[in-house]
């Protein structure tokens, strides 16, 4: 009964230090001073986990490989109390100009997070289209489908916000990346994680959700939907995308901090391994000697 207690605290520890190896969930209120260092839900001042943003915006001219020909450029972020981050490039016309959009400018926000941060859903204070509206249709907290104008949503679900398209990047360098003068039609050191065209107004953890691959970086770039991103085999596209026409701001932003390996696709404890994290190795070994010391007991109290 002794050796039998012992092999199972031992294999108890291996399973929690897997677990401790695992992610921590967090979120993010970006509603605040641009300029801020943004503490997450359950940061404390020992075990900080924090955000700060910044935009950025480009011209939407396109090149004959229909690329996007221009590079980013620094622009100033806007708080709208209750609604979230938005910004004015100098050249939109007309309202909601405010916004992060697709008129003219494609305008964005570069989150830089303290760790590696595997971003789960993002949530939108505000949205608009200045083309057909498309609203989305909701059951529960989940966007269901979409539909046009008067239309009517299927039985089991009802009619939310104007749904808008949404682009998000993950940084691939190894070192911090500078953005401004990137050239947006080739977005070197950047990947297309994915273009979400189904996106609402949504101010509640979990928000709308993105990066189902569970990929990871320490630097996230949110823009407006633009055709003249370059994707990739992997880019997750939803829903139905359209240029020049979508308007939002930047509520909010969840994800789980990434303290496991990191795959060759960047998702954080893929099975391809190609980064081992120290900490979990660490756990691990504790465990596993753990283990082979109570073998050895084992095998004394039974020769």
């Amino acid at each position: 009964m002794k050796v039998r207690s012992i092999r199972m605290t031992a294999l108890t520890a291996l399973v929690a230090g897997l677990a401790w190896s695992g992610t921590a969930q967090a979120y993010w209120g970006l509603d605040t001073t641009p300029t801020s260092t943004i503490n997450d839900s359950a940061a404390t001042a020992q075990n900080p986990y924090t955000v700060k943003m910044s935009g950025f915006y480009v011209g939407n001219t396109l090149n004959a490989s229909n690329k996007l020909s221009g590079s980013w450029t620094s622009g100033a972020l806007t708080q709208w109390a209750g609604n979230g981050q938005g910004m004015y490039s100098g050249t939109d016309n007309g309202s909601p100009y405010h916004a992060l959009d697709n008129n003219q400018n494609t305008e964005g926000v570069l989150l830089s997070f303290n760790a590696s941060t595997v971003l789960t859903s993002i949530g939108l204070g505000f949205t608009a289209t200045t083309g057909t509206a498309e609203y989305g249709c909701v059951s529960g907290s989940a966007v269901v489908g979409t539909v046009i104008g008067s239309a009517s949503c299927a039985k089991g679900s009802k009619t939310s916000d104007v749904t808008v398209d949404v682009s998000v990047f993950r940084w691939t360098g190894t070192s911090a990346p500078t953005l401004g003068g990137t050239a947006a039609g080739t977005m070197a050191g950047w990947e297309l994680v994915g273009n979400y065209g189904d996106m609402i107004k949504d101010t509640s953890n979990p928000y709308n959700l993105v990066n189902t691959a569970g990929k990871t970086s320490s630097w996230w770039l949110i823009t407006a939907y633009n055709s003249g991103f370059t994707q990739s085999a992997a880019t997750e596209n939803r829903g139905s995308l359209t240029n020049g026409d979508d308007y939002f701001k930047l509520f909010a932003a969840a994800g789980n901090k990434c303290t496991s390996s990191i795959d060759a696709n960047g998702v954080c404890g893929g099975t391809t391994v190609k980064v081992p994290e120290p900490a979990t190795l660490a756990l691990a070994g504790v465990a596993l000697i753990g283990v082979a010391g109570l073998r050895r007991r084992q095998s004394k109290t039974t020769g």
